[in-house]
């Protein structure tokens, strides 16, 4: 598990992150998408109104202070929730090449903080675990696929990698 993410009302793991990832990127488009429409609508307007189309008699228009204001609002709504959802994204990409999830990489934070602070009051060398490094067009392929790396991004079902694959041990049946 990565994490439990309250947008999709699920836990974020090996077998969803891909289309998580999927999510927040056409997430982060659309966002930048709106942006890009709110900002040629003001344009749009501002021209209007230069060329003395905007304010014709007889229509009724909401005030020039009114719609400013909610392109403004619009515009910062699309800005934080865009760049929400790309630092997500940076994250997720990021804790898929270091092949840590962000809780194993508080709880090895929490080790090697122990294990400095007992090697530096004892003579003991700190036990520590060497981490195997994969490559990381390996790594990006157990999360996407096989496929091509242009279909990434794609809402495509791709066939999960041939190497190891995803294993489980069995968990005995418990009656309660």
């Amino acid at each position: 598990m990565d994490h439990h993410c309250p947008w999709i009302n699920n836990c974020v793991g090996e077998l969803n992150q891909k289309y998580f990832i999927q999510f927040l990127f056409y997430t982060g488009m659309a966002s930048l998408y709106s942006m890009a429409l709110v900002v040629s609508a003001w344009v749009w307007r501002i021209r209007s109104e230069r060329d003395g189309e905007g304010d014709k008699e007889g229509e009724e228009s909401p005030s020039k202070h009114l719609i400013v204001a909610h392109y403004i609002i619009l515009l910062v709504e699309s800005v934080l929730f865009g760049v929400f959802v790309m630092v997500i994204f940076y994250d997720q990409l990021v804790s898929i090449i270091t092949d840590e999830t962000p809780i194993e990489h508080m709880r090895n934070r929490l080790m090697k903080d122990r294990t400095s602070i007992t090697s530096s009051t004892s003579e003991l060398p700190p036990a520590h675990v060497p981490h195997t490094r994969k490559p990381k067009l390996a790594l990006l392929r157990e999360v996407f696929g096989r496929g091509s790396v242009f279909c990434w991004l794609f809402p495509l079902h791709s066939s999960p990698p041939t190497v190891g694959g995803i294993s489980y041990s069995a968990v005995p049946d418990y009656d309660v």
